[in-house]
């Protein structure tokens, strides 16, 4: 599949050699980030090459790209045992980790309600399958099959009080990503950039600028809101997500995207897509 050679080229790019370290730990959260990513990178990395059956599944027994995995891990294995007998590190990327985990388990949530909100609307099924049968069941066994995973995730009372955190910190971010585009749609200067002079494209950008400032001027208008985002960017956590909230480093989070905007608009997805998305979900 290519989705499966994505995952290869993903892993294989993400296995970069690591800095060598001394025993010092740069204490800026930025470079900690980086390397905790890098440690569940190159960790991930080592268990592919270590698991044979998905390694052939993911490789279709090409024995080049095995060979290539596999002395990426290697290196990638060295690398894990520096970073390892850093404990101050290994400590600070267990808690980093747990967030990262808990914000997937959120956007995943949200990510099913949109699928299953998008599967139960049977005008917007219709329109995305153009009327096709057994599309329109697949797209129902999956919503299905959503909506089984989603009753576990709202089940967990302690994960869905955080996701109430993750879903502000995504509207803030989206609502400095409307503020954006009406800007630059406003403009003159700007627009015709981005356009490239296209008068065509510049009144398709200013309609769409107009629909965003309406749901730019609605969560302006909510007070407790806006004093929420506030709150969020005073203490730097405000649009550390995509405008959509979801994290790019994976491709289950990438899916989660397009679901999460998926609503009315998913009509515009071929309907494979719509389930592949719906599968990556799962």
């Amino acid at each position: 599949m290519q989705f499966q050679s994505l995952i290869v080229s993903f892993l294989l790019a993400a296995s970069v050699a690591a800095k060598s370290h001394n025993g010092t730990h740069s204490a800026k959260p930025v470079s900690e980030n980086k390397e905790c990513k890098e440690i569940a990178s190159m960790s991930k990395l080592v268990e592919l090459a270590a698991n044979t059956t998905k390694l052939d599944e993911i490789t279709k027994n090409n024995a080049t790209k095995i060979a290539e995995i596999q002395a990426k891990a290697s290196k990638a294995s060295a690398s894990l045992k520096t970073f390892e007998s850093n404990s101050t590190l290994m400590s600070a990327c267990a808690v980093i980790d747990a967030q990262e985990a808990e914000d997937d388990k959120c956007q995943e949530t949200f990510a099913l309600q949109r699928f299953v909100k998008f599967a139960a609307n049977s005008t917007a099924v219709a329109t995305a399958t153009q009327n096709n049968a057994s599309k329109i069941a697949k797209i129902a066994t999956e919503s299905s099959k959503a909506a089984t995973k989603l009753q576990t995730l709202t089940s967990n009372s302690t994960l869905q009080a955080a996701c109430s955190v993750v879903m502000q910190k995504d509207e803030c971010s989206m609502m400095k990503k409307l503020q954006k585009f009406v800007d630059v749609a406003n403009n003159a200067t700007k627009l015709a950039q981005v356009t490239k002079g296209n008068t065509t494209k510049e009144a398709e950008m200013k309609a769409k600028a107009a629909t965003a400032q309406t749901k730019l001027t609605a969560m302006e208008a909510n007070a407790t809101f806006t004093a929420a985002c506030t709150a969020l960017q005073g203490k730097g956590t405000a649009g550390t997500t995509s405008s959509n909230g979801i994290n790019s480093t994976s491709t289950k989070n990438s899916a989660a995207n397009m679901l999460r905007n998926a609503g009315a608009g998913v009509v515009g997805l071929s309907t494979s897509m719509v389930v592949v998305l719906g599968l990556f979900a799962l």
